[in-house]
């Protein structure tokens, strides 16, 4: 079952069950009898055990309310500010701004549409949406996923390959639309084979109709794979790589002459790769309920007897959905050259006790920390820096490397700084 209406397979066929219209070829269980149908019948639960209590509805009414307007206005924020400043095009910005995207895509189609599914236990939004509204919420999650991957994948290049060429804007755009059409294509089964399902209590539902069983867990197991544990394991390793040369380059950084300063570089040391964890440990903790819940529905039939499958799926998607609220957090705001952008679009921003409590946990990107010079017209980028010189007395070719601010420079014959990153 692909990460989109998630809980659709399980409402139909409570109901399906319920009310005798359960057709075996159509689900295609083969190795289920009528004894085992009949027994299935007597322990289904109504779909609203948890969900049918006033103060849940409310508590989940609340968040994803909360969840829906914080999503969308911190993500349009971040693409307001990426595509109204030019200077703030660049690589890592390109890949934050398309994250921005695919969460709108994510606010829009999967919070508001699915717990309304659920409360309603039937699906009232038509045919066409039936078809959209899963596949739009497929789409969405690849698109993140894989966002967060070239963004883990881009850092770990700059960092533990300083001097090779860094990926030009063009090229991330040209990541950016393979990004999106190997996410459309990815979801399309999902989106054809949606349709609504009527059952006898005259209640649409919108579920999936696979010509095999067999089908949709291949189709469920490969979407779990390509969505979540793919995209984990590269994100573990590339941040994993990351914090350990960051730990290495400060243990063997030159020239600390004084005890202070080297507190001072191990302390943005261990906050960076703080920063670095957390974002492993937020992605991983986002989408692995929602993903093991998936994978015991398409598995395990009988799961959709336990009476407490709808809080879990409601806690579990609740939580993935609530990453489209941190990631402007986690990706933008603790970027320098962001939270300047967002306090001249946001004024009030620039209260001193919301400067104070954000510039606590500030983190530089890798990206923006130190921006070199944009290149006017007619140089090219080296000619820029040829400007910036180095000590008069120093000839050798040395490696800086400043944790907070995630930049690497070399310095060459004392008349020319290549900027890394």
């Amino acid at each position: 079952m692909a990460n989109g209406l998630h809980i659709d397979h399980y409402i139909a066929l409570a109901a399906l069950v319920r009310t005798g219209n359960f057709s075996v070829d159509f689900f295609n269980f083969s190795g289920m009898d009528n004894e085992n149908m009949t027994a299935l019948k007597e322990s289904m639960p109504p779909p609203d055990v948890i969900t049918s209590i006033p103060a849940v509805k409310a508590f989940f009414y609340c968040l994803y309310i909360t969840i829906f307007v914080t999503g969308i206005c911190g993500n349009v924020l971040v693409c307001y500010v990426v595509f109204r400043n030019k200077a703030m095009h660049t690589v890592t910005n390109i890949f934050i701004a398309n994250l921005a995207l695919s969460d709108i895509l994510l606010c829009t189609f999967a919070v508001p549409f699915t717990p309304l599914y659920l409360f309603m236990h039937e699906w009232v939004f038509g045919d066409v949406l039936c078809h959209l509204v899963p596949y739009a919420q497929g789409v969405s999650v690849y698109i993140s996923a894989f966002t967060l991957m070239s963004i883990a994948i881009d850092r770990f290049f700059v960092i533990i390959h300083p001097f090779k060429p860094r990926l030009q804007v063009k090229y991330s755009l040209l990541i950016i639309v393979f990004i999106w059409v190997a996410a459309g294509c990815l979801t399309l089964p999902y989106g054809i084979f949606m349709d609504l399902v009527p059952a006898r209590d005259g209640r649409p539902y919108c579920d999936e109709g696979w010509p095999q069983d067999s089908f949709r867990k291949a189709f469920g197991f490969t979407t779990s794979v390509m969505q979540f544990v793919i995209p984990f394991v590269i994100i573990t390793f590339c941040y994993v790589r990351v914090c350990c040369k960051l730990r290495d380059r400060a243990r063997s950084k030159p020239g600390s002459n004084s005890q202070r300063k080297m507190e001072m570089e191990w302390e943005r040391t261990r906050r960076l790769n703080r920063m670095l964890i957390s974002m492993v440990l937020i992605f991983g903790f986002s989408w692995l309920p929602l993903n093991v819940h998936n994978l015991v529905v398409d598995f395990y039939i009988p799961a959709s007897t336990w009476a407490y499958l709808n809080g879990f799926f409601f806690l579990s998607h609740a939580v993935a959905m609530s990453s489209t609220c941190y990631n402007p957090f986690l990706y933008a705001w603790l970027n320098e050259n962001f939270r300047k952008e967002f306090k001249t679009v946001l004024p009030f921003l620039n209260e001193a006790r919301v400067c104070q409590f954000f510039d606590s946990a500030r983190v530089r990107d890798p990206e923006h920390a130190n921006p070199e010079p944009e290149p006017q017209p007619g140089c090219s980028r080296q000619s820029v820096n040829k400007g910036v010189k180095g000590p008069a007395n120093e000839k050798a070719t040395s490696l800086k490397y400043s944790p907070e601010t995630d930049t690497v420079r070399m310095q060459v014959n004392a008349d020319e700084v290549m900027t890394a990153v």
